[in-house]
């Protein structure tokens, strides 16, 4: 049996043993938890809306088969009796609220991501040349019609890049850490800065796919294609020919 002194000495030795086991699992959790503690993980996801303000196409049949040519760059390898011209304007805004987290501490929450576009020119114009119901102006209405199709489907392309952004902003906002007030003040400013130069971005990438998909149903063989459609005595070989010299 231990005597009294080396049962006294044994608690003493569980009782270290015991600490040193509660400081190891200080020192495993803390890191974790400091994390947990240290983010700025938004509490609610913002409000997010697409102001897409549509303009239906305005037919135009007041142009010449020269004119058209002529605003089309005047190609040598095709001739131009149909054109559609779209333009958008953007605008963008965004709003973040400041939320404090501990004495003097704050995190960042977006609250509202809101870009605007307006359609600003949405014109199609048919060579005056061609008359209403023939086979060529039918020929020219339906190619210009898959060219406002391009045009039409900007919009689900520019919010999907929303979702994108919006994302994008959750993620950069929850990985901050809690922030005295004038940097929180500042961070918000360059936020808001950043990420309207990214949807200008994206809308600007979103208008150079559209054109690419222009391009490829603008090619001297589709052309070609359509001027065969309706014979080969029809007007595009005969009277727009003399109309574009």
């Amino acid at each position: 049996m231990p005597s009294f002194g080396q049962r006294n000495d044994q608690i003493g030795k569980g009782r270290i043993l015991c600490a040193l086991l509660i400081v190891l699992a200080a020192l495993v959790f803390l890191p974790n938890l400091a994390r947990a503690q240290g983010t700025c993980a938004p509490i609610s996801a913002p409000e997010a809306f697409l102001e897409f303000n549509h303009m239906d196409p305005m037919l135009d049949r007041h142009r010449s088969v020269r004119w058209l040519n002529s605003r089309a760059g005047g190609s040598p390898r095709f001739l131009v009796t149909g054109l559609t011209e779209y333009e958008v304007q953007a605008s963008f805004d965004m709003r973040f609220e400041p939320r404090q987290v501990g004495f003097g501490r704050y995190c960042l929450d977006p609250v509202r991501v809101n870009p605007k576009v307006d359609v600003v020119k949405h014109l199609v114009y048919i060579a005056s040349e061609l008359e209403r119901g023939t086979c060529e102006y039918d020929v020219v209405y339906a190619h210009e019609g898959e060219h406002v199709k391009i045009n039409q489907g900007m919009e689900a392309d520019i919010r999907v890049a929303l979702d994108d952004l919006v994302n994008d902003v959750v993620r950069q906002v929850g990985a901050m850490f809690p922030m005295p007030a004038d940097n929180a003040q500042r961070a918000m400013r360059r936020l808001i800065s950043e990420y309207g130069r990214d949807f200008k971005r994206r809308l600007n990438d979103i208008r150079r796919r559209s054109a690419e998909k222009h391009k490829r149903i603008d090619t001297p063989q589709e052309y070609e294609k359509l001027s065969l459609a309706c014979g080969p005595n029809s007007a595009f070989q005969t009277v727009l020919q003399d109309a574009a010299r």
